[in-house]
């Protein structure tokens, strides 16, 4: 006869059974591609001009952050709810707009034309398709980190001549292909 502790258990040990975790590594990883390289501050390899002002940053209660203070668990989905709803990016409360996003990195890439290939990238792995991630990151927040990550990647003006980012920029060749 079952019990309430046997339920509990068999209950238990369904949902182990049946959630996904993380997905696996990819086949043939190689080893360096485990952690990125250790580098003081990565956002002074690719001069991406601003996309949001400082002040547009600031009234959303985003702080200048320290490349190494590390954040623990996922990000607050409000301040990045609010930067996108300043230039009208949301539908509802916290739906992004596909199409007006589409529009606004247009619009950002008139402005800086180097960028074009890479923000049509951005739009293609971001934009086109629903961004996978875990359910407890919101979408405006899986978003912004996916075209932040290609901008970031496929940077067309990468810094020259600085080891640091020489090592970062090996690393992004070497790896990017097993995560894409």
């Amino acid at each position: 006869m079952f019990t309430i502790t046997s339920l509990f258990i068999l209950g238990t040990a369904f949902q182990i059974s049946t959630s996904q975790g993380p997905p696996p590594l990819p086949p043939n990883l190689p080893s360096e591609c485990l952690h990125p390289p250790h580098i003081e501050n990565p956002r002074k390899c690719c001069q991406i001009p601003p996309i949001f002002t400082k002040e547009e940053f600031e009234s959303c209660g985003f702080k200048e952050e320290h490349v190494d203070k590390p954040r623990h668990g996922p990000p607050d989905c409000s301040k990045q709810l609010c930067l996108l709803k300043s230039r009208n990016l949301i539908k509802g409360d916290d739906k992004v707009d596909h199409e007006a996003m589409i529009s606004f990195m247009d619009k950002w890439v008139d402005a800086n034309p180097d960028f074009k290939p890479t923000v049509e990238s951005a739009k293609a792995k971001c934009l086109a398709q629903e961004v996978p991630g875990p359910i407890e990151i919101c979408e405006a927040n899986k978003i912004v980190f996916c075209i932040s990550s290609v901008l970031f990647t496929e940077c067309p003006k990468w810094v020259a001549g600085d080891e640091d980012c020489k090592k970062l920029r090996n690393h992004i060749d070497t790896c990017s292909k097993y995560f894409s």
